[in-house]
């Protein structure tokens, strides 16, 4: 049977105005991550896990993006260099398997309530099946990978998907730290929130501590990113 994974995070909460700064978006950001599971992956997985093993990192390390950017927990015992390489690395293995995605970006400044952000993120989903449709209908099965992270969220998710699919299941019991995947969702959902910031001149200490410099970050990630848009 074929079928296509649909791996979802999202960044930001549905609550509107939470950014008292008329400078600063204010952003939702949910991003869409697409595997052909006729494509198998599991050797990149273990070339992934070995590097991981070759750098003093235990099996099954997850990686979420914006916490290892900001040497938080469980991250703050990583020197710089080594943070630098893991997130590098797991780029590089969402590039080789050549993992699809599309992003919903909300400025909340925009909203006068949670019931917009839902309509706009609704008709997103809808003109995203409508655009890939010949995509989305070579697969007999699309199984919707989603941890529940926010009841809201997962409301407007299985609203959405019911009214324009018919082949799909959400995946019961998702952990994010069981599914490399969701892990590349997590990732997708931060480079598309710093693309945002650096795109409206925002200076986040961490984020350009991290990266270097625009020049390193646009020829490391933002062109690659880009490219693998569904």
């Amino acid at each position: 049977m074929s079928e296509l994974g649909i791996f979802i995070d999202e960044s930001g909460f549905f609550e509107t105005n939470n950014s008292q700064d008329k400078n600063l978006k204010d952003l939702y950001i949910v991003s869409f991550l697409f595997h052909d599971k006729s494509i198998s992956i599991k050797e990149d997985i273990e070339n992934l896990q070995n590097f991981f093993f070759e750098n003093g990192v235990k099996f099954g390390f997850p990686i979420h993006a914006m916490p290892l950017i900001r040497e938080q927990k469980p991250y703050d015992s990583l020197n710089m260099n080594l943070r630098r390489k893991l997130f590098y690395q797991f780029f590089q293995f969402m590039r080789k398997v050549k993992l699809k995605h599309k992003t919903f970006v909300c400025d909340k400044k925009f909203c006068s309530s949670k019931k917009v952000i839902r309509q706009r993120l609704e008709l997103f989903i809808e003109q995203m099946i409508k655009d890939n449709y010949d995509y989305f209908s070579k697969f007999e099965e699309i199984v919707i990978y989603y941890d529940e992270g926010q009841d809201y969220l997962t409301r407007v998710l299985h609203n959405a998907f019911s009214k324009n699919l018919k082949n799909y299941r959400f995946k019961e019991g998702v952990n994010q730290e069981d599914y490399r995947l969701s892990q590349c969702a997590d990732m997708a959902c931060s480079l598309e929130l710093i693309n945002q910031r650096k795109q409206n001149g925002e200076y986040i200490k961490a984020i350009e501590n991290f990266f270097i410099s625009d020049r390193n970050y646009n020829q490391n990630y933002r062109k690659a990113f880009k490219s693998l848009e569904l």
